[in-house]
């Protein structure tokens, strides 16, 4: 399945470009930072292979 090109960036790592997007709309944890991100990424001139990555975010600790 290849990503959607509106909407998503292209990144060069070392001379090979990808394709990256984050979702359009945040899910309501996401928003409020309850929940890790998802990221999806592809070869830019290869599409086909989609990676998905997850950021997980530090906790929020209360001083």
């Amino acid at each position: 399945m290849a990503l959607v090109t509106k909407g998503s960036r292209l990144i060069t790592v070392d001379g090979t470009t990808y394709r990256w997007r984050l979702r359009g709309r945040p899910t309501y944890d996401q928003g409020l930072a309850h929940s890790p991100l998802t990221y999806a990424a592809e070869h830019a001139e290869k599409p086909g292979t989609t990676l998905v990555a997850r950021r997980l975010l530090p906790a929020v600790v209360a001083a």
